[in-house]
């Protein structure tokens, strides 16, 4: 028999004081709405104050703070998710489960989707937010007993190991820090049960294959990969992480406290619960293996009539015999296409003209680069497909043996995670991609926020105080501007005009065509001394990028005939 309702008023009155005595006690404010004194000291004081108590959640309205305590807190257990469950967010302390709470309730009271933005700068714990939002998503949610709901909220959670592996790599500021952005959207029927989902990733930092910062790692999967069982390594001729180009430039191997060949294990059981077999995941663990044994073909300088061209290395003919054997292509086709390039134009008449012009060593090493970081994304690509598989809507409802929920009658709760602001000693190329991205993001918060608002106040007449706040519309379209051509169309342009140069004078170059476009820009500074570089006068403060690097973290030169090399492999994944 139901419940009377004087014994459910009685239950929640229990819980309420059950999560309040369990919870830690309170120091300072937990929604900053109600500091006595708003200020930026008055601010800073009292996360500073939680902080030091573990209590890393704090409010600003709708809004969640979170601060990385940098250690490992037991607040995420299956006791403190079940104290929130069915819980106004007002009667519970700040958490993240608060947040993902309130939006999944009130995707189902108000049969309306839902969506999470996770933002911060670098190493804030966004990752980690968005993973305890989908662990708590998945546990709350209902399934009916159905073993096929289950196993998509096992996909939903098992995704994270395999995307983290192949996206995720440490930075000086970070050890898992996410290289791209996502989002994950979880689809539901009516009464909650996820019925499949989708993720959608973009900005993956393919630059970082060919080229990781120095003191940072590349990708997990590679160091993974370089301790997997020796049988796996032999057979993809694998040896020490110093043993390859792509690896040793940063001078960094190892994470603290993480052990690779644990984590080879994690990823490796993922990519068999997000439903890929034996012979899709060889295949995928043979094109890591090839990008690293492409990254150590060398090219020295050899005339070709009265070009500069280039030959491969006699040293290192046998790390493209490997790269050539593990994708099965052809070895003689990849020599030729890494130091010529085929050109072709039109002669009088409308004939089409093919010429080969040898690459000098600098150009070859680019189109190696752009070998490697084309497989790479692409393969990364095909991991997000194959989630996305799992995920399928019309799949999953086979699975469950039920109808398939129409489009219209399905909800969604969407989790975006993306890439945090950065502001390092050194900033380069990746930092200005990840800090525009935040600036556009920043853009979006404001239309939909601030300026919304004070629209709708003005359109209905209501007396306000106007609040003062900065539309960096003006830095993004220095950034992204088309006309006239912003800062990304001058590199563009610039490496085009200059691609046989070497990387000082290409990244030079850069600089000089930027001071000639920007040099009276309120919000861009050349800077010539020590470093040259220049800054850019972003909404989360000014960053100084050095230039050194951009003209060849930009390039990518993966023509037709690359592509139609590498699409006639006999391996397939």
């Amino acid at each position: 028999m139901p419940s009377s309702p004087a014994k459910s008023r009685r239950r929640q009155q229990r819980d309420r004081a059950e999560s309040f005595k369990q919870a830690p006690e309170e120091v300072g404010v937990a929604d900053m709405v109600l500091i006595p004194s708003l200020s930026n000291k008055g601010i800073v004081s009292n996360l500073r104050d939680r902080l030091v108590s573990d209590l890393i959640y704090t409010y600003i309205g709708n809004v969640l703070v979170v601060m990385n305590p940098y250690k490992w807190l037991k607040i995420y257990d299956k006791d403190t998710m079940r104290r929130y469950v069915h819980r106004n967010r007002v009667d519970v302390p700040p958490h993240i489960f608060a947040t993902a709470e309130a939006a999944f309730r009130t995707m189902i009271s108000e049969e309306e989707s839902q969506c999470c933005i996770i933002s911060g700068e670098s190493g804030a714990g966004k990752t980690e937010a968005s993973k305890q939002i989908q662990n708590y998503i998945a546990s709350v949610s209902g399934t009916g007993g159905n073993e096929g709901i289950e196993t998509v909220k096992k996909v939903f959670l098992d995704s994270n190991p395999v995307l983290e592996a192949f996206g995720n790599a440490k930075t000086l500021r970070n050890n898992n820090s996410s290289r791209f952005g996502k989002y994950f959207e979880l689809k539901f029927d009516r009464f909650g049960r996820p019925l499949g989902g989708k993720v959608s990733n973009f900005l993956h930092e393919k630059s970082r294959v060919v080229k990781p910062g120095r003191g940072e790692r590349n990708f997990h999967i590679f160091y993974q990969l370089l301790k997997a069982p020796k049988a796996v390594r032999q057979k993809l001729l694998l040896s020490s992480p110093d043993s390859f180009f792509y690896l040793k430039q940063s001078g960094c191997y190892d994470v603290d406290n993480v052990n690779d060949r644990e984590e080879f294990d994690v990823t490796n059981d993922a990519m068999k619960s997000v439903g890929i077999g034996d012979k899709r995941r060889e295949a995928i663990y043979g094109v890591v293996a090839a990008v690293l044994h492409l990254g150590n073909v060398q090219f020295s300088p050899k005339q070709i009539d009265d070009a500069e061209g280039s030959e491969i290395k006699s040293d290192s003919k046998s790390a493209l015999k490997n790269f050539c054997g593990l994708l099965d292509l052809d070895e003689k086709g990849i020599a030729r296409a890494l130091t010529t390039r085929k050109l072709q134009t039109m002669a009088p008449g409308g004939k089409i003209e093919t010429y080969s012009v040898p690459q000098n060593p600098v150009q070859a090493a680019g189109r190696r680069d752009a070998m490697g970081k084309a497989l790479f994304e692409r393969l990364f690509d095909l991991l997000v497909a194959r989630v996305n598989a799992a995920l399928d809507v019309k799949r999953v409802a086979k699975k469950i043996g039920e109808a398939q929920t129409s489009a219209e009658d399905m909800l969604s709760l969407g989790v975006l995670d993306i890439y945090g602001f950065e502001i390092f000693d050194t900033n380069g190329f990746e930092q200005l991609c990840i800090n525009y991205v935040n600036e556009k993001l920043q853009q979006i918060f404001i239309s939909l926020t601030l300026k919304a608002e004070q629209d709708e106040y003005e359109s209905e007449g209501i007396a306000w105080t106007p609040i003062p706040y900065f539309n960096n519309k003006i830095v993004c379209d220095m950034i992204e501007g088309a006309k006239p051509p912003g800062l990304f169309r001058v590199l563009d342009d610039t490496c085009k005009t200059m691609h046989s140069r070497g990387e000082t004078a290409l990244d030079r170059g850069f600089l000089d065509n930027l001071g000639k476009s920007f040099g009276s820009h309120q919000h861009f500074r050349k800077v010539g001394s020590g470093r040259p570089g220049f800054v850019i006068k972003h909404y989360a403060g000014d960053v100084t990028y050095d230039v050194k690097g951009f003209g060849e973290a930009n390039k990518d030169v993966l023509d037709k005939e690359l592509i139609l090399l590498l699409q006639a492999t006999g391996k397939s994944s």
